[in-house]
């Protein structure tokens, strides 16, 4: 059942990414909307502890910021791969409330670091489509999908 309510988390998260990203949207729909998504999902996943509540702050903070920049004004460029995985990273309070995140952390920042550049370097920019959306919505539905 778990899988389900993440599965449906990750899709509402990929719409809002897109929201976030397009015309006529404030990118607050990205920012918050995914961050406050990926804080519920980690509950979901590991469960919710009272106790913690200050950490679930922390990791929506360091969500949101991950997700403010594609560190172009430290590569020159929006870099995807670097954006990935520090978006990966957010989660790093999380070992103040379970020890065992670190290997999860270590393989999230991994992942997002190669999903985000190769969804990038595949489909941004480029003419055509992909399924059903164009390439560069299709990107950002799927980059968010996977933030989670």
């Amino acid at each position: 059942m778990e899988w389900i309510v993440i599965l449906v988390l990750a899709v509402l998260s990929g719409i809002l990414g897109r929201m976030g990203g397009a015309a006529g949207y404030h990118t607050l729909w990205r920012d918050v909307g995914c961050s406050l998504i990926a804080v519920v999902a980690w509950c979901v996943f590991m469960g919710f502890q009272w106790s913690a509540w200050w950490v679930y702050i922390i990791v929506f903070g360091l969500h949101w910021a991950a997700l403010s920049s594609y560190w172009d004004f430290m590569f020159g460029y929006d870099n995807f791969w670097f954006s990935g995985f520090v978006t990966g990273l957010a989660i790093l309070p999380m070992i103040f409330i379970n020890v065992a995140v670190w290997p999860i952390l270590v393989l999230r920042a991994g992942l997002l670091s190669i999903v985000w550049g190769m969804l990038h370097k595949w489909l941004a920019n480029k003419p055509g489509k992909f399924m059903l959306w164009r390439k560069d919505v299709a990107e950002e539905l799927l980059r968010y999908f996977f933030t989670l």
